[in-house]
């Protein structure tokens, strides 16, 4: 009996399975046929080569022995199934090549299906038990029907596992999004991040965009909807490319949304979902889909509270940003009070809050971190307070006793910030106990020398002084740009970390902004 008559038995008469020529396409059903018989190839192509599963068609790729499966499935894009013959260069082939792609190659998606014309070499119940297959096939049970009935099995078997996958990426990443906003405050990284898995869990071709309007545009809304402004939170597909060449948003997006304004909640026409959710703090928040196919009414909720969440997500947001700035203001006006102790300073601890985190970000710490520090420096002279009147306002000539009195001030200020296990004060306590030492272990009030110090205060200790030389004192002019920037090149690699001052040189410009920003009120 030829491989032939095996593939085409009695009960084909009964198929009524459609075939179709297969149309260039970029979705294509990938099968490896593994077998040493040219006969099995040409047979295995003619029942299938015009087979389409999920409207996609299928790919019938050939190898001739284990060595040459090897070498397609290193290079060639996954496949769903392979057809392995058992016995071809050596009487266990088959099952090698088994061991191969599921133990060397990792690859545990692949449908492996075993085929044997002397099922005496390889035992089915020992094969299935000892090697990680899907199915065991004497070729003698092959009729065309059959065979494709094996093919759908496997493709829809493939299907699932590749659904499971990329939707336990999908958490993954919705997961991974949710601990950056959590660090970084940024909702256009959590909304992006969301909108992409919403896209994976309805299977879209994602096109879609988020965006929020503010409080202040509503009633520009009722009055002149077609002076409404929308700003972008998050963009996937062809909208983010649109977007990249110019960052308006096209009419038919914002006709939709003003659609969804005036009627006051989401729509879905025309194959466009419009999610709708307004808060009274922040305002307006909408969602504009465009699947590539219809949407059924899991995929309309499923999307309806994804806008929900972005907008409550955004209210907390906001009332988060509203804490931290008072908690930011309280610090301010604290290290304030007791900088108005010493008349030549002014707005001081503003412009190293400032500069210190931007020399925090030229070293690479997170923004949460560089957050921390700009809220942590201002404190870094709150030890002043026990330095007695008549020694922080002196104009005269500082005795050794003055000066001893003077440096007390950072033990002072780590004391009283190390009571507290806040991660902003306990930075701060190490910032205000630390800030006065040198990068060659001269400083005070320990000596401590190069990395000893920590990042934190070495950066604050350098910003401090930069912004120190700039201002008038009772004793000596202000230094002038020019000679603030020749002091930290003569200081380089001394008093000072080399790295930091070659990255304060590069951001003198930003330090002379936040100057005039924040000038000294005695000027």
């Amino acid at each position: 009996m030829s491989d032939l008559d095996l593939l085409f038995g009695h009960d084909d008469s009964s198929e009524n399975i459609k075939t179709v020529d297969i149309e260039q396409t970029d979705n294509v059903w990938r099968v490896l046929i593994v077998d040493d018989e040219d006969e099995v190839h040409k047979v295995t192509s003619l029942v299938l080569n015009r087979c389409k599963f999920d409207g996609d068609p299928v790919e019938l790729v050939h190898a001739y022995s284990m060595k040459e499966a090897c070498e397609i499935l290193n290079k060639q894009t996954p496949f769903a199934l392979a057809l392995i013959d058992v016995v071809m260069e050596t009487d266990d082939a088959g099952l090698r090549l088994v061991q191969y792609i599921r133990e060397t190659l990792k690859d545990d998606d692949i449908r492996l299906v075993l085929r044997t014309g002397q099922p005496g070499q390889a035992p089915e119940e020992t094969v299935i038990a000892r090697y990680d297959i899907n199915d065991y096939k004497n070729k003698t049970e092959l009729t065309s029907t059959k065979l494709k009935t094996l093919l759908y099995s496997a493709f829809r078997s493939y299907r699932d596992i590749r659904t499971i996958i990329a939707n336990r990426q999908g958490l993954f990443n919705l997961i991974t999004a949710t601990s950056k906003i959590v660090d970084t405050d940024q909702l256009p990284i959590f909304a992006g991040a969301v909108l992409e898995e919403v896209g994976t869990l309805l299977n879209l071709d994602s096109e879609a965009v988020c965006t929020h309007t503010p409080l202040d545009a509503i009633a520009a809304i009722a009055a002149k909807a077609e002076q409404q402004q929308y700003s972008i939170l998050a963009a996937t597909g062809s909208v983010k490319e649109k977007l990249k060449q110019s960052q308006r948003l096209p009419t038919e997006i914002t006709d939709f949304f003003d659609k969804a304004k005036v009627n006051n909640c989401g729509l879905y026409e025309a194959g466009v979902f419009i999610g709708y959710y307004n808060t009274p703090l922040v305002g307006e928040n909408f969602l504009y889909v465009k699947p590539n196919s219809p949407l059924d009414h899991m995929g309309q909720y499923l999307l309806d509270i994804y806008t929900r969440c972005v907008a409550i997500t955004h209210h907390n947001l906001h009332n988060k940003d509203q804490i931290q700035k008072s908690r930011q203001e309280l610090v301010y006006i604290l290290s304030e009070t007791i900088e108005k102790r010493s008349p030549d300073e002014s707005n001081h601890v503003r412009r190293v809050s400032e500069m210190a985190y931007l020399m925090a970000k030229k070293t690479g710490f997170s923004e949460g971190m560089c957050k921390r520090i700009k809220l942590a420096a201002p404190l870094h002279d709150i030890g002043s307070i026990g330095i007695p009147d008549q020694v922080l306002t002196k104009k005269d000539k500082y005795t050794p006793e003055d000066i001893k009195s003077m440096q007390a001030h950072a033990e002072i200020g780590a004391t009283i910030l190390s009571k507290s296990e806040r991660p902003v004060l306990k930075i701060a306590s190490t910032i205000a106990a630390q800030h006065h030492e040198r990068w060659d272990g001269t400083g005070y009030p320990k000596g401590l020398k190069g990395n000893e110090t920590d990042m934190s205060a070495r950066i604050v200790g350098i910003v401090d002084m930069i912004d120190a030389l700039g201002c008038h004192k009772s004793y000596r002019q202000a230094f002038s740009p020019e000679e603030i920037i020749a002091l930290l090149k003569h200081e380089r690699g001394a008093a000072l970390d080399p790295d930091l001052v070659d990255y304060a040189l590069k951001l003198e410009d930003d330090f002379q902004r936040i100057r005039l920003l924040y000038p000294d009120s005695t000027h």
